[in-house]
């Protein structure tokens, strides 16, 4: 948890020297620099796909005092990948203040997926979606802009029933800060997400496990995009993201599952993505 607050510590600090940059700069000279503003796209809508892979690691308690294995490891698999970003105020205002409002909102999907749990011989139909709504503000300063994002999200992973791992759902809220540089104006640009997700729910995680759940995770992104006048957008993709959990106290005694555990789910995952902005 010590580490889970110097994250929330390094986000408030970097969100105040953001909002700092924006009172100074909306002085007398705000004004002079309306011109030389970029234009930013009101709605950016993108959707495509690529490889992710998912690695969940528990030591599960027993009944005799001990702890076994549960490890669930679903290797490099298609993955669909969406983003859809909303800057309602872009282009009805002038002010880099106002312009810098932001709503966000990606997600992803794998289906009909065949997963061998580490160990067992078995194959198991596995699906698995998220969804993530962000509010943000990020300011424009030339090429650059700054800011962050916060909003909740939920990981869902549904599996076959199995003596390894239940399905879940994670609910977590999200907070961190992000910036995006235009290498080449509107043809390339850079941007990256940085993350605190604090999870709420687990689903069946806590059914089989334990009530008395807990969890902190991180992520992070890496995004280089760009778009051609007629509207024409891609962008290329590499997301992060980690959780931390543990579990104890009663349990729905679920067959075949543990009392208490704890350990790791971490994913990796590359996008190619395309669509159109405005």
């Amino acid at each position: 948890m010590l580490g889970a607050l110097r994250v929330c510590v390094f986000a408030g600090l970097f969100l105040v020297v953001a909002l700092a940059g924006v009172r100074a700069q909306e002085g007398p000279a705000a004004a002079e620099m309306q011109d030389e503003a970029p234009t930013l796209p009101v709605l950016v809508m993108l959707i495509g796909g690529g490889a992710r892979s998912r690695n969940i690691d528990l030591d599960v308690g027993d009944d005799a005092g001990g702890t076994a294995q549960g490890t669930l490891d679903t290797g490099a698999y298609f993955d669909f990948g969406w983003h859809l970003l909303i800057r309602p105020a872009a282009r009805r205002s002038p002010r880099p203040s106002i312009q810098a409002i932001a709503v966000q909102i990606d997600g992803g999907s794998g289906i009909g997926l065949e997963v061998e749990p580490e160990g067992t011989g078995i194959s198991l139909q596995t699906n698995t979606w998220r969804l993530l709504g962000q509010f943000g503000y990020l300011y424009p300063i030339d090429r650059l802009q700054v800011g962050g994002l916060v909003g909740v999200g939920v990981d869902v992973l549904s599996i076959d029933l199995n003596s390894v791992l239940p399905s879940s759902r994670i609910v977590y809220v999200r907070l961190g800060p992000a910036m995006a540089y235009d290498i080449v104006p509107s043809f390339f640009g850079f941007r990256a997400d940085f993350g605190l997700r604090v999870p709420f729910a687990f689903g069946g995680l806590e059914d089989a496990y334990g009530s008395d759940s807990s969890g902190v995770g991180l992520d992070a992104a890496v995004t280089f995009d760009g778009r051609l006048k007629a509207g024409f957008t891609y962008a290329f993709r590499f997301i992060w993201e980690y959780y931390n959990l543990r579990f104890t106290g009663s349990n729905m005694n679920v067959p075949a599952m543990g009392n208490g555990a704890k350990g790791t789910d971490h994913a990796i995952t590359f996008q190619l993505l395309f669509g159109w902005s405005l």
